[in-house]
């Protein structure tokens, strides 16, 4: 359908996901992604097939790029749908036009994103921390721990400007063959994967200590966490 309206304008298509790398099973979702010319007017869009779920998402050429330079909390996810995308129509030359503009992108701009970002994911930790005080709502620890996990293996993944090929906690394995990891990092993850074993005052612990090592790991590679910044500082 996209191909009969705009094959012009379609520079590269493809999917991505568990049905490009074979995983899919019956109710697998499908996921294509296409990028167009700068002019198209195609648009993404979702809709149900016999109930499984279609997610077609159109990026224009500037967009991609754009992406690419603009270091965001979800940059891994993004980059890995981009440059590990099956391609079922268009010239792939195009991913090597946009793999050069990734190794364009200076060491200095990751390190200000993580410097900035990391103290924003704080916020599942505190979450935690008032559990103890608010009782043991034994229901909201795995939602807590999930996001917090989930929050620094991108922030890890940033660092070691590596992509996130897999959802959830198949993405967090993933993050443990990186290069460059925290103290303990896959220790601890591991631990708290299991955090319905393991009593609130545990869970804690292993959440403080998982962010406290991501923290120290930055600051021994140079990047300080800028836990506070002066309102005059703000572009607002």
């Amino acid at each position: 359908m996209l191909l009969e309206r705009y094959k012009k304008e379609i520079l590269l298509g493809g999917i991505y996901g568990s049905t490009a790398k074979g995983t899919d099973i019956e109710c697998s979702d499908l996921e294509m992604f296409f990028v167009v010319e700068n002019g198209s007017k195609a648009k993404s869009f979702r809709f149900a097939y016999e109930s499984i779920p279609i997610d077609v998402e159109v990026q224009k050429v500037a967009d991609v790029e754009k992406d690419i330079t603009k270091i965001q909390l979800d940059w891994s996810l993004k980059m890995g749908k981009l440059f590990n995308l099956k391609v079922v129509y268009g010239d792939p030359i195009i991913l090597r036009k946009f793999r050069i503009i990734l190794e364009g992108v200076p060491k200095a701009r990751f390190d200000k994103f993580l410097a900035s970002e990391t103290p924003l994911c704080y916020e599942g930790l505190w979450k935690l921390h008032t559990l103890r005080v608010r009782g043991n709502r034994f229901e909201e620890m795995g939602l807590l721990v999930g996001g917090i996990l989930i929050d620094f293996m991108l922030l890890v993944a940033i660092f070691n400007r590596e992509f996130i090929n897999h959802a959830y906690f198949d993405g967090l394995i993933e993050s443990f063959s990186f290069k460059n990891l925290p103290k303990n990092y896959e220790k601890n993850a591991r631990k708290l994967m299991k955090w319905n074993s393991l009593s609130i005052d545990e869970t804690v612990k292993l959440a403080d200590e998982f962010v406290h090592n991501f923290v120290e790991f930055l600051a021994e590679n140079g990047v300080v966490v800028r836990e506070h910044t002066p309102l005059e500082e703000l572009d607002v």
